[in-house]
């Protein structure tokens, strides 16, 4: 039985199963990769696994709290967490990243609208979107293409049969600095930079600074819902209330 459910794989999560670690709280975290479980800390128990509302609340059962510091993007991981809270009872708390604002960018809702818009462009695509998303720009042409997305085994194989391979393959950890940013950028002979509005945590100030810098164009995609949840600082102060 754990004390809390962690749902992570993101840089809050990394940060939040820390504090549980260290405090000894009796918790189990969850992650859908295994780069995201490599990431974790020693001395906490992990599940690496993509998990259905069901398989969800059976989990909850006897825990104080469950914790959902999914990605920003992730809306339907979290739809599911909360339904499963709701079923069982169990306190739900949503971690939030604050939204940065920007301007001179063109949004779009999902990617296959920012593909349409790069259809009836030229030059080089510079994409930081992760790679669920990258088939969706296949259509515009993959020498336009230059992906950056996590070192893993999985999102190697899936750009490579997408055919993104070579130098337009960019396999590394972020958040980024503006200056490597913008060295990437310049790397690849980048004139449209696509990326999610992933806030401070994800480096997208950087992001955006360094395409600013360089005269590329930004397309954003914009997150899939408002939410309501609490910062990072608040939900560390409520575990260790409930320690």
């Amino acid at each position: 039985m754990c004390k809390v459910l962690l749902f992570g794989g993101t840089e809050e999560g990394r940060e939040i199963a820390e504090l549980l670690a260290a405090k000894g709280v009796p918790s189990l975290v969850c992650v859908a990769t295994e780069y995201g479980a490599a990431a974790l800390p020693k001395g906490v128990k992990i599940l690496q696994k993509r998990l259905e509302s069901a398989e969800m609340a059976e989990l909850m059962k006897g825990a104080e709290l469950c914790v959902d510091a999914t990605h920003p993007y992730a809306d339907r991981a979290s739809e599911n967490i909360s339904a499963a809270c709701g079923e069982t009872g169990t306190r739900y708390v949503r971690v939030i990243r604050e939204s940065l604002g920007y301007e001179g960018c063109e949004s779009f809702e999902n990617a296959e609208n920012a593909a349409e818009y790069l259809k009836n462009t030229e030059g080089n695509v510079f994409i930081t979107t992760g790679v669920k998303e990258l088939e969706k720009f296949i259509p515009i042409g993959t020498e336009r293409v230059f992906a950056r997305v996590l070192p893993s085994v999985e999102s190697v194989e899936k750009c490579e049969n997408l055919g993104i391979t070579g130098r337009h393959l960019i396999c590394m950890q972020g958040p980024f600095s503006e200056e490597l940013n913008r060295a990437m950028m310049r790397a690849v002979d980048a004139a449209f930079l696509v990326t999610k509005e992933s806030g401070a945590n994800g480096g997208f100030k950087e992001k955006l600074a360094a395409a600013e810098s360089l005269g590329v164009k930004t397309l954003v995609i914009t997150r899939p819902r408002a939410e309501n949840g609490f910062t990072l600082e608040r939900v560390l102060e409520m575990i260790e209330e409930i320690i």
